[in-house]
């Protein structure tokens, strides 16, 4: 696996983590009791810095709810590529901008998930 598909695999795995677990409303503790695993290891995987083990991705199906074949289906979803930005929109942009703009892209789909929960955020008077 050349380490752009390792890159892109561990994104999708992540994804797919935090999306499951915010559909269930779970913080990072409580999946960690459900899976057996620390909260700092899940935190690593939703950010895409470590690779699961097979047994880890059992327990995370379980957890979930799923079959294995259910939950790597979610991840293969998550690799399909989305909606292109144009291409105005990433010419000149070096490898730190595009890490930056993948992190704000991160941030805006976790400021989604919390205003699903919580409704969207009041301007302070």
């Amino acid at each position: 696996m050349s380490e752009q598909t390792g890159d892109a695999y561990r994104l999708a795995v992540g994804e797919t983590i935090r999306r499951l677990r915010g559909e269930r409303g779970w913080s990072l503790g409580a999946l960690g009791q459900r899976t057996g695993r620390s909260i700092s290891y899940l935190s690593e995987l939703e950010h895409g810095l470590k690779e699961p083990s097979g047994a880890s991705l059992e327990a995370l199906a379980a957890a979930f709810g799923l079959t294995l074949a259910e939950l790597l289906g979610a991840v293969t979803q998550a690799l399909q590529p989305g909606p292109a930005l144009p291409p105005r929109v990433l010419r000149g942009l070096g490898e730190p901008e595009l890490a930056e703009l993948s992190r704000y892209a991160d941030w805006l789909r976790w400021r989604g998930e919390r205003e699903r929960f919580d409704g969207p955020r009041r301007g302070v008077e």
